[in-house]
């Protein structure tokens, strides 16, 4: 099952960075995708390499978001403001993942109001290797990040992270 969502994920990426290249030739739009695929980039590098919380903060629109999409109970679904994303969500994504996380991008896709980073991360979570594969998109509003949502194989999370079990219906 995870092979099917890897799939459908790269068909997906594909399908929306040719939709977007065919959508974007005007010269100031290549420039607001271009700065916002930086502004996503540095946040991303700000919080999960640099582990710059100010920098964070800073690229937040006052009325910023964070969702997790996955359907886990009790995690997935919740809409975070900037104070819940940093005293609920960046402490649990800490605790699951107390080594760090390397995240990758294969690939951005952008337009003047937002980006979608596809990514690779490659942890060690605290139930030994994690590795999964995300989309985050981000809603730019006057150069600062309104939201994000986070994508990834939540039964991933709940195996590797949670150690859920599967159970056969």
């Amino acid at each position: 099952q995870n092979q099917d969502v890897r799939k459908l994920m790269k068909f997906t990426s594909w399908f929306l960075l040719a939709l977007t290249l065919f959508a974007c030739t005007d010269n100031s739009v290549l420039s607001d995708r271009s700065l916002n695929i930086t502004l996503a980039q540095k946040f991303m590098d700000d919080l999960f390499v640099r582990g710059d919380m100010s920098a964070v903060r800073a690229a937040m629109h006052e009325d910023f978001t964070f969702t997790y999409m996955g359907n886990i109970e009790g995690v997935g679904g919740i809409e975070h403001t900037q104070e819940s994303f940093f005293n609920n969500h960046v402490p649990l994504v800490g605790e699951l993942l107390p080594e760090g996380i390397v995240l990758t991008t294969e690939y951005a896709i952008a337009d003047n109001q937002g980006v979608a980073l596809i990514m690779v991360g490659d942890s060690r979570g605290i139930n030994g290797e994690y590795d999964n594969e995300y989309v985050f998109t981000f809603k730019i509003n006057d150069g600062l990040i309104l939201s994000i949502r986070e994508y990834n194989s939540d039964l991933l999370v709940a195996t590797r992270l949670y150690m859920n079990k599967l159970v056969e219906l």
